[in-house]
């Protein structure tokens, strides 16, 4: 119901999501710690002990833990993701192959992300039409919730967009484009505002 609660999810979603992959892929390991406490530092620079009040009635809803969970799962990808970006430009020159190997991880990856992310935009959808009548506002949250699937989508198609085979490329692009993730959830949070302010 509020960015404190938000954050607090991503970081056990991150701390599962590490304990899944860190069997395949030990290199993750320390993703998913500085993904966890980086969560749950910003979880205590917004609101260390919110005080528990009744939900406002639109939050009154079962699909609210459905669009929520689905979209902080997404963003814990694409958190993987980014970090995987820095190491693989750090590596590149050093350790060709490992960045190549992060380029097939984060490639994996963005599979479940843009999946989760799509869902989540489509049952918040379905719960705006339940709560305010229409499925899509043009909200700056739902605007740049869709920017960044739209986003995240390109380097899924490397088949037809050939710059994203190429490693160094594919890791600066997951490094810039976890920008748009940053704006969809701070920026218009506590600069945009709109009808989803209530959630920073």
């Amino acid at each position: 119901s509020n960015g404190y609660e938000t954050m607090r999810f991503m970081a056990w979603c991150t701390l599962l999501l590490t304990l899944l992959f860190a069997r395949r892929f030990l290199f993750l390991l320390p993703f998913g710690y500085l993904i966890a406490g980086l969560s749950l530092m910003v979880s205590m620079m917004g609101e260390s002990n919110p005080q528990i009040t009744q939900l406002m009635p639109v939050l009154d809803s079962p699909l609210l833990c459905i669009h929520v969970m689905l979209v902080m799962v997404a963003y814990a990808l694409l958190a993987f993701v980014m970090f995987g970006g820095v190491a693989g430009v750090v590596l590149h020159r050093r350790a060709r192959g490992v960045a190549a190997q992060l380029q097939a991880v984060s490639r994996l990856m963005l599979y479940p992300a843009v999946f989760c992310l799509a869902a989540g935009i489509f049952v918040g959808a379905i719960w705006a039409n339940v709560s305010w009548g229409r499925y899509w506002g043009w909200d700056p949250k739902e605007v740049w919730a869709l920017v960044t699937l739209l986003v995240y989508a390109l380097p899924l198609h490397a088949g037809s967009l050939p710059w994203f085979r190429r490693p160094l490329f594919f890791h600066w692009f997951c490094i810039a484009a976890f920008l748009s993730v940053l704006v969809t959830y701070f920026g218009v949070n506590f600069l945009l505002g709109g009808m989803h302010s209530y959630a920073g």
